[in-house]
């Protein structure tokens, strides 16, 4: 028995509008940011000595610009405002990265991510993301069918630069 079909296959390639994330890359973010993955390094908040590297400027650690995805102050809770609709399954946010959801009423389980970093984005930059449908395809195993979604974003700074892109497998089973 076949999952995937044409209405899911017409999403593979579907991409959202860039989203500018609500807030920029900002000092007491990333001090917090770095502070909770226990990395100090100096490059993060000390102007002088980043001023020396190839940065010339203080940055954000590698991936925090994942971080910046969130709703802006005084903006609606989704989760409360769908609490009553039976088929909302808790995806808001970066969770769902803006992309439609697939129909498919299937158990969602983490596949794993892969992420390449190409720059560090500096104090003030604003960031936005694109996000798409990579790819969307089937595996048979023992336990029956299961249908892999590739979601992969493009996180870019305010020139159009590419900070990060990460790749997230989502199986459906």
């Amino acid at each position: 028995m076949s999952i995937i079909n044409d209405d899911i296959r017409k999403y593979i390639g579907m991409e959202t509008q860039p989203l500018v994330c609500c807030d920029p890359v900002e000092r007491g973010a990333v001090r917090r940011f770095s502070q909770a993955i226990m990395d100090p390094d100096p490059i993060y908040m000390d102007e002088e000595y980043a001023a020396r590297t190839r940065y010339g400027a203080p940055v954000a650690p590698p991936l925090f610009a994942a971080a910046m995805l969130r709703l802006e102050f005084g903006g609606p809770d989704l989760v409360h405002e769908r609490a009553e609709d039976p088929d909302f399954d808790g995806a808001v946010g970066s969770s769902s990265l803006g992309l439609p959801p697939i129909p498919c009423n299937l158990a969602m389980l983490n596949g794993g991510t892969d992420v390449e970093i190409f720059q560090l984005p500096r104090h003030g930059e604003w960031v936005s993301v694109t996000s798409r449908y990579k790819d969307i395809y089937e595996r048979e195993t023992s336990k029956g069918p299961m249908l892999f979604v590739v979601y992969e974003s493009d996180f870019k700074d305010e020139s159009g630069e590419l900070i990060m892109r990460f790749s997230k497998t989502q199986i459906r089973r």
